[in-house]
């Protein structure tokens, strides 16, 4: 019966930590990838409609979308780096992700807006379609990359837990 009662509660136990890591761990990190690559999406987005329309009341709304979804950004992006903080290789890329995503912004937000705004539209449209578009397809890559290794990161966890739960119910069965 000791032995019944250990191999449950070490199981259980097992499971529950596999459970509570991969809703707030690798659940929660997939989830705001995701919605981390929304955004940059609906950035990009905003900021070719930008350039696009000619009114300015029309662009105005766009950079509000812009700075809207910046915020968003940010608080997932922090998010993130704090959920990391403990595991070195995903640290590294999203601290990667994070320095590109700062210069893309320092750029949308002191070079390709201005020049919208001034009426330098082909000014404006070569740098959101090239340096930004190469920082943007960057962004997107690693957090494409860093979205998969936490999808299987969440398949290893469902895939050990259920190795625990048959592991207990052989010891049960053989007690």
């Amino acid at each position: 019966l000791g032995v019944v009662i250990v191999t449950a509660y070490t199981g259980i136990r097992t499971i529950q930590d596999a459970q509570t890591r991969l809703y707030q761990e690798d659940f929660a990190t997939a989830v705001d990838l995701l919605t981390l690559r929304t955004h940059e999406n609906g950035v990009r987005v905003a900021l070719l409609n930008m350039i696009v329309l000619t009114k300015r009341p029309d662009q105005e709304a766009w950079h509000q979308d812009i700075k809207e979804r910046g915020k968003s950004i940010d608080e997932v992006m922090q998010r993130l780096l704090e959920r990391a903080r403990n595991e070195q290789k995903l640290l590294q890329k999203l601290e990667e992700l994070d320095a590109i995503r700062k210069v893309f912004v320092q750029t949308r937000d002191t070079e390709v807006i201005p020049l919208i705004y001034e009426g330098k539209i082909e000014q404006a449209e070569k740098l959101a379609l090239g340096i930004q578009d190469e920082r943007y397809r960057n962004m997107r890559a690693i957090s494409e990359e860093l979205g998969n290794e936490a999808e299987e990161g969440a398949r290893i966890a469902v895939a050990q837990t259920e190795q625990t739960a048959r592991q207990s119910v052989r010891i049960f069965v053989i007690v």
